[in-house]
């Protein structure tokens, strides 16, 4: 189950950065083909986690690490990180001034507004 959640934070990310990319009139066809080769790269990891851990059940590896689990959980955590960076650049009054400061939406591309007055 938990291939198949971090699979969706993959597809979520991969739909939040079209909506920015439309959003932003950024959309470029080389940006997308780089992105699906980098998502395409992220289930390759996804499958050698899990035949990783299904190996670890036929043949001594010398360790039994849950490298599936550890593989899903730093993919989810990477995915939240971009999800959230896409939506502060697609509606940045979503999200608080800090938390997107934190994902380098500056102050002017939040509607050239500075936020204090």
């Amino acid at each position: 189950m938990g291939y198949l959640v971090t699979f969706y934070f993959i597809a979520l990310d991969f739909f939040t950065g079209l909506l920015k990319a439309f959003a932003t009139d950024a959309f470029s066809s080389r940006t997308m083909r780089q992105g699906l080769f980098h998502k395409v790269s992220l289930l390759c990891v996804l499958a050698l986690g899990y035949l990783m851990d299904y190996a670890q059940n036929y043949v001594d590896l010398g360790v039994a690490v849950p490298v599936g689990a550890a593989a899903c959980v730093y993919i989810v955590l990477m995915e939240t990180g971009s999800i959230l960076e896409n939506l502060c650049e697609t509606n940045p009054e979503l999200m608080p001034d800090k938390l997107c400061e934190v994902f380098g939406v500056s102050m002017e591309k939040k509607g050239g507004e500075s936020g204090h007055e």
